[in-house]
């Protein structure tokens, strides 16, 4: 692909655009590197333009201006001299993300294949969440389980591409075709299915999609008894190794399947704990804990639920201010420790042990646990999200920034906590209008979040704008008022970010807000 923009940018149609040249090879390398959703205006004003910190998109038109330059520049080429250019890129209006595609070069007669290319050369997939067609809906929660161990299998191998947990569930009981789906995720698989719980027994289809073909490369059905249903996922798992053709290292083939619980019982208390913890209220948490407290009476070498209850824990510290926010940390770090001793090789309970570190205060073990982390499993989103708060917090907010673009990629439809992530990056670096305009988005998707209004205090006052300050201040207090305040401590472990951050919130009015 970088031959054929080094085609496009030395042809006549480009040969006198040094600025479309740069423009045009920026957005393709950046595209192709994994990171499109960071393709904005006030970057590609600072990074392809040369323009100072202070550039304000909204008030400087050069972007708009030279992105629809190239978008006509492009139409030029590919009407002339590129009419036959087996690399198609296009600038779609209203984006500064291309859409790059290649055209086989001797389609079948009167056909014209066309295969998207830039994202991944690895197979790239997506599994839908499983539909319960039980007649109990009080079993969603098993469906989502089935969803939850296959996503964390499959992402573990290093020959395939797996959309997050998060992003995969944007479409549970929404109506779209399959092709939309890959469309909007930028994959070519979609794995869907269903499951029917009965008192003994359990029956999973399963149908993995080419979403860009439209055919089904695999459709399977499989009844077990519920005792063995972990053997029913693991088969699911190597069908679609065996669909896909991924290639298998000797340690992937080792660990691929379903690990951890010997109890089918402790498995659904997970289950029922992890459906609770997603609401990431105070209360659900607690009932969160409950089903994983249970899930380790029931099975007590079972690392994941010392993991998840671990990862509880540190929620709990981390939204509260009171005495129980202490002995919350010190139940983290028990729990996140012993499942590393349980099961060294489960990359939850190391990324556990990072983020209780990170609070703890002591930087380099945390770093280390997160490595750790994402060398068992690259694909995995959480991991490099925790390792990017990790990097920033500690004063290495470039390498957090590359950490949370991997794990964005992972999870096009990012959470908050992701969002959040970019924006302490943005934040530690200075970048306060990246950071500004992160801020805001989380804010949208999650407007009562104690920490979002707070460090946009911070930054309105960082930029001279005492008015924003102010209106978020209120906000902060509000959020204080209700019956639910979400309380984030202070995690910048690095000095002088700690010395910054406590400094604008001093000069924001919002000492007490911390």
């Amino acid at each position: 692909m970088r031959v054929a923009v080094e085609r496009i940018a030395t042809s006549a149609v480009l040969r006198q655009s040094p600025r479309q040249q740069r423009l045009l090879r920026y957005l393709v390398n950046a595209t192709l590197a994994g990171d499109s959703a960071l393709l904005k205006g006030y970057r590609l004003g600072i990074e392809v333009f040369d323009r100072a910190p202070d550039f304000d998109p909204r008030i400087d038109p050069i972007v708009r201006v030279e992105v629809g330059r190239l978008r006509g520049k492009l139409i030029e080429y590919y009407a002339g001299v590129g009419r036959d250019d087996p690399a198609l890129i296009d600038l779609p209006t209203g984006a500064y993300v291309p859409r790059i595609d290649f055209r086989s070069v001797h389609p079948p007669a009167g056909v014209v294949h066309i295969i998207t290319t830039g994202l991944e050369e690895r197979p790239s997939l997506v599994v839908l969440p499983f539909t319960n067609i039980s007649n109990n809906p009080a079993q969603d929660y098993w469906a989502d389980g089935i969803n939850e161990d296959l996503i964390t299998d499959l992402s573990k191998l290093s020959g395939l591409f797996v959309i997050s947990r998060h992003s995969a569930f944007v479409y549970k009981d929404v109506q779209k075709r399959v092709e939309q789906i890959g469309a909007e995720l930028g994959v070519r698989y979609v794995l869907e299915g269903s499951m029917r719980r009965g008192a003994d027994t359990v029956r999973i289809t399963a149908q993995l999609i080419d979403a860009k073909q439209g055919g089904h490369l695999s459709a399977q059905r499989y009844d077990r008894e519920l005792g063995v249903n972990f053997a029913v996922q693991d088969v699911v798992t190597r069908n679609i190794v065996a669909a896909l053709e991924v290639q298998l290292t000797r340690q992937e083939m080792q660990r691929l399947g379903h690990e951890g619980a010997t109890s089918i019982e402790a498995r659904d208390w997970l289950l029922r704990g992890l459906q609770r913890f997603w609401s990431y209220t105070k209360e659900e948490n607690a009932a969160a804990q409950t089903c994983f407290r249970r899930a380790i009476e029931l099975d007590p070498s079972y690392a994941a639920s010392y993991a998840w209850l671990a990862r509880s824990y540190v929620f709990q510290f981390i939204v509260c201010r009171d005495e129980a926010a202490k002995h919350a940390l010190e139940a983290a770090c028990e729990h996140a420790y012993k499942a590393v001793e349980l099961d060294s090789l489960l990359p939850l309970a190391h990324s556990m042990v990072s983020w209780v570190e990170l609070w703890r205060r002591q930087s380099e073990a945390s770093i280390k646990s997160a490595r750790r982390a994402i060398a068992l499993d690259p694909n995995n989103a959480d991991a490099h999200l925790y390792c990017s708060l990790i990097l920033s917090a500690s004063g290495r907010a470039e390498e957090g920034l590359r950490q949370i673009e991997t794990a964005m990629r992972s999870n096009p439809h990012p959470a908050v906590f992701y969002l959040f992530a970019l924006s302490q990056c943005y934040f530690a670096l200075e970048r306060y209008l990246e950071a500004l305009e992160v801020y805001r988005r989380s804010v949208e998707l999650r407007p009562a979040i104690h920490a979002n209004d707070t460090y946009l205090a911070c930054i309105y006052t960082a930029l001279g704008c005492m008015e924003d300050t102010a209106r978020e201040r209120e906000m902060v207090l509000a959020i204080e008022r209700g019956a639910q305040p979400l309380v984030v401590h202070t995690m910048w472990t690095d000095q002088k970010l700690r010395e910054r951050y406590y400094e604008l919130l001093r000069r924001a009015d919002l000492s007490w807000a911390d």
